[in-house]
């Protein structure tokens, strides 16, 4: 009987040397380095840098400075080459990994890129906000911040999940997402009543919202993941 506790994850197909190598993940989430890459291993790379996207913005956004925006610009162009990696390898492993799992497969690596894509999105925004010096009230940059820090806790369950194929972590991430849009929906409500009020600057309107819109996508995504690595678990072996 297969334990519920664990998802069987196919990438895992693709990679003959990965139980060998149990130490070495277990050392750190970093997989630079390895002699052999993985459509597994290129998931975990691209939440990585997705993680590591999301914390310069984070501070961005704080400290309205842009001083690693070229930073996170070399982040989102290694996560889209990866995207075009991890889809290449598994096209290539199609008679490995059999039709049902395919069909399902090959939507990941793209449904994870479009969290970038969200996250390019999010720092267009911050070159907007400092180069207009577009103010948010300290209750909007306390949204924000909170909003960022459960986003940097998704990303990081996500991987952990890829890591450690725990289903436990996977039914969590599932919740935080459903925690993370109640987040926006209750920031957006907060905004209009501000905005209402005149406690807020009707030029951070427009911005602020296109903001939480992003946050709403990467909800959005993250839901499909967690719906693609069911339908993994579904499918025949």
């Amino acid at each position: 009987m297969k334990d519920t506790r664990y998802v069987w994850n196919p990438l895992r197909l693709l990679s003959p040397k990965l139980d060998s190598e149990v130490e070495q993940l277990e050392e750190g989430p970093e997989t630079e380095g390895y002699a052999c890459e993985t459509p597994e291993r290129t998931v975990v790379k691209m939440l990585n840098q997705m993680i590591d996207m999301t914390k310069i913005l984070q501070t961005g956004f704080k400290t309205e400075r842009e001083d690693k925006i070229c930073d996170c610009e070399e982040l989102f162009h290694q996560v889209r080459e990866q995207e075009k990696h991890c889809t290449t390898d598994l096209v290539k492993e199609y008679e490995i990994l059999g039709e049902n799992v395919f069909r399902v497969a090959i939507r990941l690596p793209s449904r994870l890129e479009r969290i970038g894509v969200t996250l390019e999105t999010l720092m267009i925004c911050l070159k907007t906000k400092i180069k207009e010096g577009i103010p948010f009230s300290d209750k909007a940059h306390a949204e924000l911040n909170e909003i960022f820090e459960l986003t940097i806790d998704i990303l990081k369950n996500l991987r952990d999940a890829f890591l450690t194929h725990n289903k436990f972590i996977m039914d969590h991430v599932k919740s935080q997402a459903v925690q993370l849009a109640d987040f926006v929906e209750k920031a957006r409500f907060a905004h209009w009543e501000r905005l209402e009020r005149g406690f807020c600057s009707p030029l951070a309107s427009s911005l602020y919202i296109r903001i939480l819109d992003s946050f709403n996508n990467i909800f959005d995504y993250v839901n499909k993941i967690c719906l693609t690595i069911a339908s993994l678990e579904a499918v025949p072996e």
